[in-house]
């Protein structure tokens, strides 16, 4: 069913799969840019319809930094731009019409600025008709301008634009009411929340009745989403959310009205975008980040290649992450997002390539030079490329984080890089190599514990390598990341776990959202976190720590998760420019860094 041909209002549609929109930040000041071209262009030739990522329809109403915009008429010569490559790619061509400014809320604004806001709207919709776009999509969804007005926990006014359903739902309904009178035949679509996951906010009971509402003023299609900023797991769900989080309100929404409805969130794999739309949950799939990752998904799934399919692991370190520090969307799978044209070059001259380490950046650098055309062979001291992938992937709600081993070995062999395994280079062995290049990416090494002790404790690679504490009392030292991920594996495997962090805060540079869902986790597990504590000894089973007080607490084993340095066994290496340092072994960062630094190794050999 998929691939039969779909319709929204009058457009007809050539299957069943909509690319949804995502802020990339690539415009230039909110005008279309060469790299939001490409990044279309590449996405937008096997899918029936392209949502173009939020476009603020005035200059109060944008929000990141390098946001599209529709605000004025300068900007619909770009725009027409990239509705004519939608076009020339045979898709339908789409833009989300949107506001959003958080530091305000709906009772800061008189009926003459919300009437101002809604003709906006309906401006904006004007351009997008004039650009040659066949629909438009307004975004009343994720905590937005409008979805507040919805929302009875936001939206305190005690007028007309307040109060009751009614009257919450009065500016969304006059912005729909207008600009289906004034651009009558612009198909437009409304992007809604099943429900607001907060207390007391918008829930699925009132998403039916606006639903319903929408159909009855014009509306000719509902993409149904969920969640605001606190609570944005339920509209870009992380790898500790289950697949499908939002089909139930899906369904409930489609039941309710007439008109094409489109799924959205962590859809599964493709089985499941089937079933979803062969049994009614909805009439359209819709994909976000899996087309970050994989631009060629939904090819894939057309030719019957759905196993060849790189599927979003949903680790938002690189998409929303990104979008949200103001940086351009990029993915950990894909660092060509939004790079497009940078990386499609062939070597000038081709050489023989040495990559020593098989880690991402090492997978990452040999599959790159070898798709520009280089010889690559790789080296990889243990059985397994993947590096610390291979341990990453093992704590609760990680697993997807292998399959970008899967994916990253499946391009090292359509690439034809040459792979030695149980191979340890040496220098003196090295130094006989014949190679026109060497890059290294040997990785990182964890930090020793510096303190007195008469234990040694245990590292938090090697536990999640399979060397489980013989105690029950662990005590897990440093609260980054790892340590939690740590301590959430320990606490499965049956162990009672305290954490113990110098800083005032654990999990400080890890994506909001993530560190969220992973504390309150922990929290269910009642796991003790002692916080702006310094470990000054473990010794005859006692662990003593200042936190402006000595303490003390009986424990059976210490699992050590304080950071890591870079392997410095190469540093001879450093001054002779035939060598190259990629990776954790030049900086320690996160996998993200360490493909997108292989990859763009490429650039310059």
């Amino acid at each position: 069913m998929l691939l039969n041909e779909g319709k929204i209002g009058n457009i007809s549609l050539k299957n069943r799969f909509v690319m949804l929109p995502t802020v990339t930040n690539l415009s230039n000041d909110g005008f279309v840019s060469e790299k939001e071209i490409n990044y279309y262009d590449r996405r937008s030739k096997d899918v029936g319809l392209v949502i173009v990522e939020a476009c603020y329809v005035n200059k109060f109403g944008k929000f990141f930094k390098n946001q599209l915009g529709i605000d004025d008429d300068d900007k619909i010569e770009g725009l027409k731009r990239l509705a004519d490559v939608l076009h020339r790619n045979g898709a339908k061509a789409a833009v989300q019409l949107a506001m959003h400014n958080p530091k305000y809320k709906p009772s800061d604004f008189t009926v003459e600025d919300i009437k101002g806001f809604a003709k906006d709207f309906v401006d904006a919709a004007k351009r997008a008709k004039k650009a040659g776009f066949d629909a438009i999509e307004l975004h009343f969804a994720h905590g937005w301008f409008v979805n507040q007005f919805l929302s009875p926990n936001v939206n305190t006014r005690d007028d007309e634009y307040g109060g009751d359903f009614d009257g919450r739902a009065r500016f969304a309904l006059e912005i729909l009411k207008n600009v289906k009178s004034e651009v009558p035949d612009m198909v437009v679509v409304c992007r809604i929340n099943g429900s607001d996951y907060t207390d007391g906010g918008f829930d699925i009971n009132e998403s039916i009745k606006l639903s319903r509402l929408l159909e009855e003023h014009g509306a000719d299609a509902l993409n149904v989403s969920s969640g605001v900023g606190s609570t944005s797991e339920y509209h870009i769900s992380p790898m500790g959310i289950d697949d499908r989080p939002l089909i139930t309100h899906v369904k409930k929404i489609k039941d309710s009205v007439s008109i094409p409805v489109i799924a959205a969130d962590k859809l599964g794999v493709a089985a499941d975008w089937e079933s979803i739309v062969r049994q009614g949950y909805a009439d359209f799939i819709g994909i976000a980040r899996g087309l970050i990752g994989d631009p060629d998904c939904v090819g894939k799934y057309i030719e019957g290649k759905a196993d060849e399919i790189k599927y979003c692991i949903h680790c938002n370190q690189a998409c929303i992450a990104y979008i949200q520090k103001g940086l351009p969307v990029s993915c950990m799978m894909n660092p060509t997002v939004g790079r497009e044209k940078e990386f499609d070059t062939a070597a000038k001259e081709k050489l023989n390539v040495a990559v020593i380490g098989g880690g991402p950046a090492g997978m990452s650098a040999a599959i790159y030079l070898a798709r520009k055309g280089h010889n690559v062979e790789l080296f990889e001291k243990s059985d397994s490329p993947g590096g610390q992938l291979k341990v990453a992937k093992v704590p609760p709600h990680k697993s997807e984080i292998g399959e970008v081993i899967h994916y990253l070995e499946a391009d090292l062999k359509k690439y034809g890089v040459k792979v030695n395994l149980n191979h340890e280079v040496t220098c003196h062995e090295l130094k006989n190599m014949n190679y026109d290049k060497v890059i290294f990416a040997t990785g990182s090494m964890p930090k020793k514990l510096e303190i007195e002790m008469d234990i040694v404790p245990l590292k938090a690679i090697d536990v999640l390598d399979g060397k489980i504490p013989q105690g029950q009392s662990i005590a897990v030292i440093g609260g980054g990341l790892t340590g939690l991920e740590t301590a959430e594996y320990l606490v499965q495997k049956g162990k009672s776990v305290i954490i113990i962090e110098a800083l005032d805060d654990v999990g400080k540079n890890m994506f909001p959202m993530l560190r969220k869902v992973l504390l309150n986790r922990l929290k269910k597990y009642k796991i003790q976190i002692i916080t702006s504590a310094k470990v000054e000894k473990i010794t005859g089973g006692k662990l003593v720590y200042n936190n402006g007080n000595d303490n003390i607490i009986d424990i059976d084993d210490v699992v050590v998760a304080i950071g890591n340095v870079p392997d410095n066994t190469f540093k001879e290496f450093k001054k002779d420019d035939k060598y190259y340092f990629i990776g954790d072994c030049k900086n320690v960062a996160t996998a993200v860094e360490a493909i997108r630094d292989g990859a763009e190794l490429s650039l310059i050999i």
